[in-house]
């Protein structure tokens, strides 16, 4: 499926550079995580290694586009505040800023907002963590994941 990324964005999807910005602004130990909406519902879900891939704009510019895969909790690669903003630290700052997660009928992606401070609890022992939650946001973006992050990701 060729995806393009579009020109015009929600002014609430941020960036790479927007992202690393206001990481520095939280604690380091906090874990972060993603919403996201699909036809089985909404959910959180842990971050793992950030992925890039340049993908056609509208206009047929290539452009990059950063992604953030959504991973089972009890993958050990799930990422804090302090990794990821390091990891993000290589990528350009004005790179379009996805989050991308397995679903039914394969991998979306949704581009997603400012960070909010959350409180992440486990069902099993009630006990809770400080974590950073990225809202998902509805955009142009929003649907079936770019065939380059898919293929980045390992996904096919």
């Amino acid at each position: 499926m060729l995806l393009t990324v579009p020109l015009e964005l929600p002014e609430t999807a941020i960036r790479v550079g927007e992202l690393v910005d206001a990481l520095a602004q939280l604690p380091d130990e906090y874990l972060v995580i993603a919403d996201h909406r699909d036809p089985d519902g909404e959910s959180r879900t842990f971050l793992g290694w950030p992925v890039t891939a340049a993908v056609r704009d509208e206009s047929g510019r290539r452009v990059r586009v950063v992604a953030l895969p959504q991973i089972v909790a009890s993958d050990p690669v799930a990422m804090d505040v302090s990794s990821l903003q390091r990891l993000l630290a290589g990528h350009p700052a004005d790179a379009l800023l996805v989050t991308v997660w397995e679903a039914p009928d394969g991998p979306r992606q949704s581009t997603v907002g400012a960070p909010e401070e959350t409180d992440l609890v486990d069902e099993a022992t009630g006990t809770s963590v400080r974590a950073v939650a990225l809202p998902q946001v509805v955009s142009g973006a929003t649907g079936f994941a770019y065939d380059e992050l898919v293929y980045n990701l390992g996904w096919e």
